[in-house]
């Protein structure tokens, strides 16, 4: 049988990891998946994310409005972006790096010439390109961000598909949550790594234990989870990464029964499932050494628009 990696599994580890007892009453199952997914949120993607190896970075296309203003992504992590670009309509495609523009650039503090900037600037949760007027109305612009890992789901909370019929839409469990009813909206996520998302948003039309029928499989295999919007059975993470998670919620967990000594002696284990997850998560292409290419060097594709105040250019 294939290793399993849901938040059941989740919790057996963070029980052996602090010893436990299956009978003690302060932590529920609920409990350590919720402690899980703070420390997931709050420790291991901030963690990944400074190994600048473009963990969680997903893209996004929208059209560009008129008044150039763009909101974030919502699911973004910590409503930040990884780069603007903009989408040069071309055969092959080409995407063209947008420059963030400081805030008093853009008030006029020491530049007038605002004819020939091109670039974007941030403003409380929009990106707003600038100058807009230049802008081709609903052109493409793609936005690379930290895409922010689903919320941990609860074992009562998920179901693990075993068999589909894609003529009714029809999908059997092996668990099918007390909670679902006609309306619920679930998504999917693979039960092999990386844990994509298989299917972001698909609605339950009819309940027949332990089948539900959706109205939509599409993208879904035997074996994925399905559970509520916005949530997975599964961290979203490197199975390498699972280890450090399960430790640092164990540490919370001594810390809460107020065993100090246990905590420490956990914390030190963390700090070297810390280190050890660095080494096997930074440089992601040992054999190739990454290449800096200057955006207005000869190697580019593209030749309209550039860094020396050309303007845009499409």
């Amino acid at each position: 049988m294939k290793p399993q990696y849901n938040t059941s599994e989740l919790i057996k580890a963070i029980k052996r990891a602090c010893s436990v007892p299956t009978s003690q009453l302060t932590y529920t199952d609920v409990d350590f998946v919720d402690i899980a997914n703070d420390r997931l949120q709050s420790m291991v993607v901030p963690l990944m994310m400074s190994a600048r190896e473009e963990y969680f970075v997903k893209y996004k296309d929208v059209a560009s409005p008129a008044d150039g203003v763009i909101p974030f992504p919502t699911d973004a992590v910590g409503a930040k972006l990884r780069s603007v670009c903009f989408v040069q309509q071309t055969s092959p495609l080409v995407l063209v790096n947008l420059p963030r523009l400081d805030l008093d650039v853009v008030a006029g503090v020491g530049f007038f010439n605002y004819a020939t900037l091109a670039g974007f600037y941030i403003q409380g949760n929009d990106i707003i390109l600038y100058p807009n007027t230049s802008v081709p109305v609903n052109s493409a612009m793609r936005l690379y961000y930290y895409k922010r890992s689903l919320a941990l789901a609860a074992p009562e909370n998920y179901g693990q598909i075993t068999a589909i019929d894609t003529n009714t839409n029809t999908v059997q469990l092996n668990y099918l949550p007390v909670s679902w009813e006609v309306g619920t909206i679930l998504n999917a996520v693979a039960s092999e790594p990386n844990f994509l998302v298989t299917n972001e948003s698909t609605e339950i039309t009819s309940i027949s234990s332990p089948s539900v029928v959706l109205t939509s499989v599409e993208g879904l295999s035997v074996g994925d989870y399905l559970s509520l919007e916005g949530y997975s059975a599964i961290p979203q993470i490197p199975v390498e990464a699972m280890k450090y998670l399960s430790q640092i919620t164990a540490v919370a967990c001594l810390e809460g029964l107020g065993d100090r000594p246990g905590m420490e002696a956990a914390q030190a284990i963390a700090e070297q499932y810390k280190t050890n997850l660095l080494i096997m998560v930074s440089q992601r292409v040992d054999g190739s050494v990454k290449k800096i290419m200057n955006p207005d060097g000869g190697l580019r594709l593209w030749t309209g628009w550039g860094r020396r105040g050309r303007g845009w250019s499409w």
